[in-house]
């Protein structure tokens, strides 16, 4: 891992260390006393409220909450707690066996939902969307398991049966689960950590605790709680959606802490009012479901407000941190998550310094709202690099166009970066604006390429008009002799010259000064060598088929020299004198990726005497290009003379 050059050695001695905060940690004995008696209270408070139809069951809650906190050591504890009631009262006049039965159900089938909840890696804190989801599946869990062995056991000889078995488990299923619900979460997020912690430091957490309002909040959910029994229809408590307002009130404001303690608060006001009114079964089986709908959605809202506000307070600490290191540098700090990619941190000036607004670097992972497509790869490899010493540390990058468009304003920028002290899976750094410098580079390159593109064609030109000096020369020189054998080969030098000529004048005219433009150079080479060397130009048929291909840089001469040399052979002995025919030039791809040029004509052919490799100079020099283009020659003799040339295209160079 490497060392960030801020790093700050730890400080040494003499410096005062804050002691930690004194922790709870009470005895097995003491723990159990005060489980007892809290479950004892609870469970008369619940027989008393609602002695037929409860609306929940408090001490279920509290056996999970010490399974979860203490481990299921604590289990015989959980059996044994609610026995010494139900053997003394014997409700609905059940067995002892059958009493004992139920509770061992229960108590195991809690335990199992905790050890699940424990295995998934979920966390009692209920800080995460996933803990909070995690704990509604462990409510769930722990009565879904107890309700088939103690229906069993109900089912027995002299026990319950028929419809009231049937009512008894509707009605003790989501009492027990509701119970876990309201109860659980308090206990976990409130009375335990305040215990360990102190009240004082409890209260500092994040959403912060206003009790103020909390109290106005518990005034909203009494008073929604009047409305709905007041304007109900009778024996209903059909307004009862109207509650979602006050508990989604202090959701919104406190998280899922003060959420936990406005369900007591709705519980309580609710089971007055079912203890008041004459409500039936089955509007308490409705209250029921709407409260474990209620308590669900609520939790997992408070989760992600408490989510939320953790982030927002790194957010501020680290901006906080970092502005005071660098303020007034002209480099923008930022901080990353390399496993999730998001960016914890950002300085100011990327907003107003490099066009993008801050939302939109938290938009997406490894900020891929803003970085050019083309370069994300690229950022993403200097994150994964980081760890290693041996990496230059620093990237050069581009930015989006802060129009919406790819290669439109893009932005250039430069990290410079390592791993967080102590922190193997973050990273910070800074990203300086180099946007003016890139500028001028490109400027400066546009300008040498210029210069250069320049250069190349006043070379073309020049050459082609030294070539063409030298053509006047040889047809100035052919002038002064009468010996037609030499009249004749000076104008075959003349002519091949001027192949070499053309193809530097195309090159001086073209887009692209490497790229000849073969098609309208083949065409130009043949319209003139037919206007040189044929009888009667109008009775040549002249058929050039050239497709776009590319040969590469340096085939184009020994490629003129060659068509030169068959166009002009054909022209001389295929057709003669006041004769005419058809002429073919074709070059294409063949299916190898070779070139494939043909030159045909229909005269009367050649010799069967004449071969290629013993032919005159024109054959001889046109083996000797077709050897340099590393290609192969045939001759065929069908309809007059064909030739067939395949060489492969010549590498340009990166």
């Amino acid at each position: 891992m490497t060392r960030f050059p801020l790093q700050q050695p730890p400080p040494s001695g003499g410096h005062a260390t804050q002691a930690p905060p004194r922790r709870l940690h009470p005895s097995p004995g003491l723990l159990l006393s005060a489980y007892g008696a809290a479950y004892l209270l609870l469970q008369v408070a619940a027989n008393a409220l609602s002695p037929h139809d409860a609306l929940w069951y408090y001490p279920a809650a509290l056996s999970v909450a010490l399974l979860l906190v203490f481990g299921l050591r604590y289990l015989p504890a959980v059996i044994l707690a609610p026995l010494p009631l139900d053997l003394l009262f014997r409700p609905l006049g059940l067995p002892p066996l059958v009493l004992v039965g139920i509770a061992v159900s229960f108590g195991l089938a809690h335990a199992l939902a905790v050890l699940a909840f424990r295995r998934a890696g979920f966390s009692p804190r209920l800080r995460r969307p996933r803990d909070v989801g995690g704990f509604i599946l462990l409510a769930f869990l722990g009565p879904l398991l107890a309700i088939l062995p103690v229906a069993l056991l109900l089912k027995g000889p002299g026990h319950i049966a028929g419809p009231a078995l049937g009512t008894a488990l509707r009605t003790v299923l989501p009492s027990d689960i509701l119970g876990v619900m309201a109860l659980s979460p308090a206990l976990l997020l409130w009375a335990w950590p305040g215990l360990r912690l102190g009240w004082t430091r409890l209260r500092r957490g994040r959403p912060a605790f206003q009790p103020a309002e909390f109290l106005l909040q518990c005034l909203g959910v009494v008073l929604a709680m009047l409305v709905v029994a007041r304007f109900s229809e009778p024996g209903t408590l059909h307004l009862k959606y109207l509650l979602f307002v006050p508990i989604f009130w202090m959701v919104v404001r406190g998280g899922t802490r003060v959420a936990s303690l406005g369900f007591l608060v709705l519980n309580l006001a609710m089971a007055l009012v079912v203890l008041e009114q004459q409500v039936t079964v089955d509007a308490v089986l409705g209250a029921q479901a709407f409260l474990l709908v209620l308590f669900s959605v609520s939790l997992y809202l408070g989760a992600a407000v408490d989510a939320h506000a953790t982030i927002l307070v790194g957010h501020e600490r680290s901006s906080r941190r970092l502005n005071q290191l660098l303020e007034g540098t002209g480099a923008i700090p930022w901080e990353m998550d390399l496993v999730t990619g998001r960016c914890g941190y950002l300085g100011l000036g990327a907003g107003s310094l490099l066009g993008h607004a801050s939302e939109l670097w938290h938009k997406q992972p490894y900020w891929g709202e803003v970085i050019h497509p083309d370069d994300q790869l690229s950022f993403l490899r200097f994150l994964k690099d980081m760890g290693r010493p041996e990496q230059d540390h620093q990237l050069e990058f581009r930015l989006r166009g802060a129009g919406g468009g790819e290669h439109r304003d893009e932005h250039w920028v430069r990290a410079v970066g390592g791993l967080e002290p102590g922190a193997a899976d973050r990273a910070m750094g800074f990203l300086f604006d180099i946007h003016a410098h890139k500028r001028a580079e490109e400027n400066a390159l546009r300008a040498s390429l210029k210069e250069k593109d320049l250069l190349l064609r006043e070379i073309h030109h020049r050459v082609k008009n030294n070539l063409q000096v030298v053509s006047s020369l040889l047809r100035l020189q052919a002038s002064t002799h009468e010996d037609p054998a030499l009249q004749r080969a000076l104008h075959e030098a003349q002519e091949r010259i001027q192949a070499i000529a053309l193809i530097h004048q195309k090159l001086k005219h073209a887009p692209d000064y490497s790229q000849l433009d073969l098609p309208g150079y083949v065409r130009t080479l043949a319209e003139r060598l037919v206007r040189s060397y044929a009888s009667v130009p109008a009775l040549i048929d002249l058929q050039v088929r050239v497709a776009e291909v590319d040969i590469g840089p340096d085939a184009p001469v020994p490629l003129g020299l060659i068509l030169n040399e068959l166009v002009a052979n054909a022209l001389q002995h295929a057709f003669p004198p006041g004769t005419g025919g058809s002429l073919d030039i074709e070059i294409a791809p063949d299916g190898d990726g070779w070139i494939l040029v043909r030159v045909a004509d229909s005269g009367v052919g050649l010799p069967e005497a004449v071969e290629l490799d013993h032919g005159g100079l024109g054959f001889q020099l046109v083996q000797a290009l077709t050897d340099q283009l590393g290609g192969v020659l045939e001759l065929e003799r069908r309809r007059g003379a064909s030739f067939l040339l395949r060489f492969p295209p010549t590498r340009r160079q990166p």
